[in-house]
């Protein structure tokens, strides 16, 4: 009996210590919690253990574009067509420090394309310190010059205007009432210039309810030309030595209407430009079967033109719009025994479906034609027609 009550004793103890132990409180082991960062917009959050603040994000895109649809050739009209799918991924970070809120920026894709073939780039990489002085951005993006790009969703034929991304140090700064300005130096080498050598870019522009506009000029450092000789059958032209003065110049001017009234998102833009031995500004390049001008250029002293483009969108319902957007161009060469016009206008629309946030499945299409009037050489012309189609499937979160 002793030992009986004694084991019941000792079991009762048990229970009782197991009871107590488990009413103890339990230290949990420290968490590092990510936090979001609401003041620098949405998407943001802290990195642990830092003081930055990290956004991420990206797009899938496919893409089919046909081959030149008013092309003579039978046995390759239809056959030569690009595709690709791309894959994006952009990285925002923010760090606010005793200098001023520092913002990187970098985006990165990769892309196989209809031949097979695969490519991993980078994109827009700078960095940015924002001061209350002003805006001091370091990298490579946008051109500080470049303004209206296009309407549609695709772009199946390509228009006339300058859509370029550089080297470049641009400071940038908000005067208040919607108005901002900035000052940028820039690698000319992007824009067909000279090597080793700057790019002046400055633009100044306007932000209200009704839309914007803005102005920009650049000046220009082009490239040593070539001297074009049509009564000579070398294949290698001879270098022309340009002069240290020798500069060219390019202004824009883009306007945008917001045109709400209408319909929710609806806008038109007007562009304009003009180049003085700087018509990579301009957008233009050499029609297919000049092979001619292509060995000469087009960045080249004397080279003087204009560009105009506009664009309209309209929203027949919250999900579902079309867009149109066209350009004439126009070059005339007089250069180093070069003379030639060059006359190119193009037009292109699309149907955008947007069922939800960042995704559009559009359909395109565009004509375009270019005219080459070699006015001084022995050269054939060319009247060139392009006509294509396409489609995109894009999601971007």
């Amino acid at each position: 009996m002793k030992i009986k009550a004694l084991l019941l004793a000792t079991a009762g103890f048990a229970v009782a210590g197991s009871a107590s132990a488990a009413d103890l409180p339990v230290v949990a082991e420290p968490v590092d919690y990510v936090q979001v960062c609401d003041a620098y917009g949405a998407g943001f959050f802290k990195i642990p253990g830092k003081d930055t603040c990290l956004k991420i994000g990206g797009r899938i895109r496919t893409q089919i574009v046909s081959d030149n649809l008013n092309d003579n050739d039978d046995t390759t009209k239809y056959s030569d067509y690009d595709a690709y799918v791309r894959g994006y991924l952009y990285l925002t970070s923010m760090t606010d420090t005793e200098i001023g809120l520092i913002k990187t920026y970098t985006e990165f894709y990769s892309e196989w394309d209809e031949a097979g073939d695969s490519a991993s780039k980078v994109g827009s990489a700078y960095v940015q310190f924002n001061t209350s002085a002003a805006d001091i951005l370091i990298g490579r993006t946008t051109s500080a010059f470049d303004g209206f790009t296009g309407a549609v969703d695709v772009g199946a034929i390509g228009r006339n205007w300058s859509d370029e991304s550089t080297l470049q140090i641009t400071v940038s700064k908000a005067l208040g009432n919607g108005v901002t300005a900035a000052l940028s130096v820039e690698d000319s080498s992007y824009r067909n210039g000279d090597s080793n050598s700057a790019n002046f870019v400055g633009k100044i522009g306007i932000s209200q309810g009704w839309g914007s506009f803005e102005v920009a000029g650049a000046v220009h450092n082009p490239v040593a030309g070539v001297s074009w000789d049509h009564d000579d059958n070398d294949a290698t032209p001879d270098l022309f030595a340009k002069s240290e003065n020798d500069m060219g110049y390019a202004i824009r001017g883009t306007a945008t209407f917001n045109l709400d009234m209408i319909a929710p998102g609806d806008a038109f833009v007007f562009q304009a430009a003009y180049a003085d031995s700087a018509a990579s500004y301009l957008g233009i390049s050499a029609p297919e079967g000049s092979d001619e001008i292509e060995t000469f250029g087009f960045d080249v002293l004397g080279a003087k033109g204009y560009a105009l483009g506009a664009g309209f969108t309209h929203y027949w319902t919250s999900t579902i719009a079309t867009s149109i957007d066209g350009s004439y161009a126009s070059l005339d060469i007089d250069y180093n025994g070069l003379e030639a016009d060059i006359d190119r206008w193009a037009i292109d629309a699309s149907i955008g479906w947007y069922p939800v946030s960042g995704l559009v499945i559009a359909l395109d299409g565009g004509f375009a034609n270019t005219e080459l009037d070699y006015k001084a050489a022995a050269a054939d012309d060319v009247d060139f027609d392009e006509a294509k189609i396409g489609a995109r499937v894009q999601y971007t979160f």
